[in-house]
């Protein structure tokens, strides 16, 4: 393990050296003795090697990062003679580190002046004054020897000329993100440590350490622990022995207003110069930040102009109870004003995250609504859910805006009983509030009613019709009203408005509400699939399709119906690999649903059975239908269903009886080549396009005939269509 967690020093005798002597104490110019089992750091041992010829080395890192130990390996796997030296603070006189540099140098055989190449180590130099520092370290470099170098550790950046020294190519770092060790790096150090985590365990050690030596070291300690054994128990940076180390090795050394800044800024995940200003009520505080970066402070620059930083996640989760338990008052106040700072942004993500902190329902409500058609039609549902996770349910009655909300995520998955629960919390709490200032709530209500339908389609055409009356002509909630309004007049029998309706859903949603717009292009192709446009249907399917892909709203519910309808469409022109697996993604979606939205689970189980009736899957179609009949029955006054389960059941008398029996044999390669044959295809070419031998084609052929009862291609074609597999 790094640092002091795996050094073993001799006993110190008290100091008592003003200068330069005999007395010195022997261990600061001795390399520490590692213990056994200490990880060797092989990629950076191996980088440095690389870069011998650079005459400086410099570690930069806060404290427990294994600084100390990695240059004990490095003089010990080097091969030459190397000089320690650990400063103190008697170094601070320069003729005292003088004297201890020569001293060191002496013990090794080396003396400034002589040409043999050596190592010289100063640890621990943050110590020393910079000035002081800046002038050793420049007076040494003038003098060393070619081929030698000296490697100089510090928990603060030096104030050297190192963009110059970059630029000469006389300089090698090695920042905390070099020291920090890798997945197998502290999963050896956990075992040699006698933590002997479980791999999935130390996985989790290792990324809330973020391979800080120390922080495994202590979190090994925490794994030991009898607490870390209760079930749900997570390592925090809270627990005790993260924050004895924290305090005593951080907070210790640093001013009470850096100390405060820390502590308040904790608060916030990412940190820069405005942010901070803004929520801490100060000024110039990306000088402070740049200053941290520079001191003994486990803060991470997060680009490459050091404009943003992190703090490591156990110091920030430390510092965040430090801030609960000194000013708890304080807490909300900086949320607000963090989450005050990210809405005028634009990062809506970042604002709900403070107002949730701050336990601001009105703040949550307000930012939730009115980005919530973002967050849906863009598949990012479940972000909203671990918003309102939160919220208890007197949370919800006390705001319209936030019930609504959760009325409509939870109606985005599906579960429509629920969402007209909380749509009835937000109606009440609207009857409070004026006609004209709450018209984009009340038509959200109606959107809700809609989608149960629980009156029939007609008054779910009505209900959306009035919420799109309510809404201004700019709102992207009027695409959800056209495809409810569109899919009424299509289920109602009224096709000319389902089509004005649908294709007017589809444009408003194409840039603001994508789901809507998605499910409007999926209905439209029902349309035209009941009017035997297929190219047309096939065309609207994959239109719905693309945009379900590109807005990532392929496990939403709704999109059952997008995956039906490609599915059908997709069977239709003899894709069978496609058709199958949309079929299935259909089904998976279909399966949670409840039968609150009973005309969408009719609709959608009967576009799948005719998918697996022309797959051959015979008994599951049947089982789909009979579904479909039932949820069909709770919806009033809808005409095309009549129609379209007597169409589904003259096939099954049509066809189940004699070409559905062979049918439902063929393997799923036989009906790749089936959909070839209606073609002008060769078998050889055939074979070319599936990547088959001309062999394999013409075995899957002769078994489709004789499973189709076909003796000629021609007639097996013949067949196939007639049992649905090919066209229609």
């Amino acid at each position: 393990m790094q640092g002091a967690t795996t050094l073993a020093y001799e006993p110190l005798p008290a100091p008592t050296r003003l200068r330069f002597g005999a007395d010195l104490p022997d261990p600061k110019f001795r390399a520490p003795v590692m213990r056994a089992g200490a990880v060797r750091r092989a990629g950076l041992l191996g980088r440095l090697e690389q870069e011998s010829d650079r005459p400086l080395i410099l570690l930069s890192a806060p404290a427990g990062y294994g600084k100390t130990t990695f240059l004990t390996q490095w003089a010990q796997e080097y091969g030459w003679p190397c000089a320690w030296l650990t400063l103190d603070g008697a170094d601070a006189d320069p003729g005292v580190l003088l004297d201890s540099i020569t001293h060191a140098m002496t013990a090794i055989g080396a003396e400034p002046g002589l040409r043999r190449s050596f190592g010289l180590i100063l640890d621990d130099a943050h110590v020393l004054p910079a000035a002081v520092l800046r002038d050793a370290v420049l007076d040494i470099l003038g003098w060393l020897p070619a081929g030698s170098q000296l490697a100089v550790s510090s928990r603060c950046e030096p104030a050297l000329a190192l963009g110059r020294m970059r630029a000469e190519g006389v300089l090698s770092e090695v920042h905390s993100e070099d020291l920090s060790m890798s997945l197998g790096e502290a999963t050896d150090a956990l075992r040699r440590s006698g933590s002997g985590p479980r791999l999935t365990r130390a996985r989790t050690l290792v990324h809330r350490a973020e391979g800080w030596p120390v922080a495994l070291a202590l979190a090994g300690a925490w794994a030991r622990s009898p607490e870390s054994s209760g079930s749900g128990t997570r390592l925090s940076g809270d627990d005790h022995v993260f924050a004895e180390y924290f305090r005593a090795e951080i907070l210790a050394s640093l001013p009470k207003e850096l100390v405060r800044f820390l502590t308040r800024s904790s608060v916030l995940e990412r940190l820069s110069g405005s942010l901070c200003d803004a929520v801490l009520g100060c000024r110039r505080s990306a000088a402070v930040l740049a200053q941290l970066a520079r001191l003994n402070v486990p803060l991470c620059p997060l680009d490459s102009r050091h404009e943003w930083y992190r703090l490591q996640g156990l110091f920030r989760e430390m510092l965040q109870t430090e801030l609960r338990r000194s000013e708890p008052e304080v807490e909300a106040v900086l949320h607000r004003r963090a989450a005050d700072w990210y809405r005028r942004a634009g990062d809506i993500d970042r604002a709900l995250d403070h107002t949730t902190g701050a336990e601001d329902l009105n703040g949550t409500g307000e930012l939730l609504w009115e980005n919530l058609l973002a967050f849906l039609g863009r598949g990012r549902n479940d972000v909203v859910q671990r918003w309102l996770s939160g919220v208890s349910v007197e949370g919800f009655s006390g705001s319209a805006r936030l019930a609504l909300a959760a009325a409509h995520s939870n109606l985005s998955l599906g579960r429509v009983a629920v969402a007209e629960q909380w749509a009835r919390y937000g109606a009440v709490r609207m009857s409070h509030v004026p006609e004209e200032s709450g018209e984009a709530e009340r038509a959200a209500v109606l959107i809700v009613d809609a989608w149960g339908a629980r009156a029939g389609a007609s008054n779910m055409g009505r209900a959306a019709a009035e919420a799109y009356d309510l809404l201004s002509d700019d709102s992207p909630w009027r695409a959800s009203c056209c495809f409810l309004r569109g899919t009424a007049a299509l289920l109602t029998g009224d096709e000319a408005e389902a089509e004005r309706r649908l294709e007017e859903g589809a444009v408003r949603g194409a840039v603001l509400a994508p789901d809507a717009a998605s499910l409007c292009l999926a209905q439209l192709a029902v349309a035209a699939g009941e009017r035997d446009q297929m190219e047309a249907a096939a065309d609207l399917a994959e239109r719905a399709r693309v945009v379900v892909a590109e807005h990532g709203l392929g496990a939403t519910p709704a999109s059952a119906l997008v995956f039906a309808v490609g599915a059908l469409a997709a069977m239709r022109e003899g894709r069978v690999d496609e058709a199958t697996a949309a079929a299935a993604r259909c089904q998976t979606l279909l399966d949670p649903l409840d039968d609150s939205r009973a005309w969408f689970g009719a609709e959608t189980r009967i576009l799948l059975a005719r998918v697996s009736l022309a797959l051959g899957h015979v008994s599951a179609a049947r089982e789909q239908l009979a579904d479909a009949s039932r949820l069909a029955r709770r919806t009033a006054d809808v005409v095309v269903f009549g129609r379209w389960f007597a169409a589904a059941w003259d096939q099954f008398d049509a066809r189940a009886e004699n070409a559905l029996t062979g049918v439902g044999l063929l393997t799923n390669a036989e009906l790749r080549v089936l959909r070839f044959l209606p073609t002008h295809y060769s078998f050889h070419e055939i074979a070319q396009r599936l990547h088959v031998s001309s062999n394999t084609v013409k075995t899957h052929v002769h078994a489709v005939y004789r499973k189709l009862d076909a003796c000629s291609r021609s007639e097996a074609v013949a067949h196939a269509t007639s049992a649905g597999l090919l066209g229609g």
